[in-house]
């Protein structure tokens, strides 16, 4: 839906633990004691900086083949079967799977705002997109999201069609180059021309972090867009306009600067 200007709002989206909370284990390694161990999503974003470092976790070790093969899709099965599948209708059928972004997913569809998925997460685009469609389906969101894309960063084929072919490359700063290419993608689509909004929510403190850069570097690229930074993790959650530090935001009605450095 755009607006009489011919501007859109864009709603862009991590997943877990931001849209919904799903069963999806991570896997730690003990190779001391040769034990594996399971851990939540919601676990695994507390303590994934102390990871063989220090205190309870100096023991743990994350090994890429084993602890995110929830996360991932198994080759040659059906979308249905896939354990981005199971865990999203498993976690559907309960309650409290609904994350702290999710409303702003449901005014999405309401009003068919284009929107952008960008995980950690190695599935498929089209396992993603099938599992937002049975949603829609079961009406558990008001109608068919208006998908831009999908931008699952640990996948393989996601990364070629990125432009990442470093494998030391952190996961946040995978996101921060999905998140620049939907907002190309956005205004290849929609036109370069009018004031779009973005607005990208995430509850990992460190991507939320890489999400500002990002938006940043979008607004010096783009000054007459607006670019949102949600930050739904725990206590912190909060919507902050990106701009610039020397943006005439930060400036008094006459225009004298509020934030000055020497020879600025």
């Amino acid at each position: 839906m755009t607006e009489n200007d011919g501007s859109v709002s864009f709603y862009f989206f991590d997943l877990d633990d931001n849209l919904f909370f799903l069963p999806t284990k991570l896997y730690l390694w003990n190779a001391e004691t040769k034990v594996e161990r399971a851990i939540s999503s919601g676990e695994y974003a507390a303590i994934h900086d102390l990871i063989g470092k220090g205190g309870d976790w100096q023991e743990w070790a994350t090994r890429e083949e084993f602890t995110y093969r929830d996360f991932r899709d198994i080759p040659g099965m059906k979308v249905a079967e896939q354990q981005f599948s199971k865990d999203l209708f498993s976690a559907v059928s309960g309650s409290s799977w609904q994350g702290p972004s999710w409303p702003l997913l449901e005014h999405a569809a309401k009003q068919q705002r284009p929107v952008a998925f960008i995980s950690a997460r190695g599935h498929a685009p089209e396992t993603i997109a099938a599992g937002f469609n049975t949603l829609a389906d079961k009406g558990l969101l008001a109608a068919p999201l208006s998908i831009l894309c999908i931008f699952t960063v640990s996948n393989p084929e996601v990364q070629k069609e990125l432009n990442i072919d470093d494998p030391n490359m952190t996961i946040a700063s995978m996101k921060k180059i999905a998140i620049k290419t939907a907002v190309e993608k956005a205004l290849e689509k929609y036109g370069n021309e009018p004031a779009h909004r973005f607005g990208i929510s995430d509850d990992d403190p460190n991507n939320v972090m890489l999400a500002i850069n990002a938006m940043r570097d979008c607004k010096v690229k783009y000054p007459d867009k607006r670019f949102f930074v949600i930050n739904t993790n725990k206590d912190h959650y909060v919507k902050l306009e990106v701009f610039p530090m020397l943006h005439p935001v930060t400036a008094d009605k006459e225009g004298k600067r509020l934030l000055s450095w020497p020879n600025a």
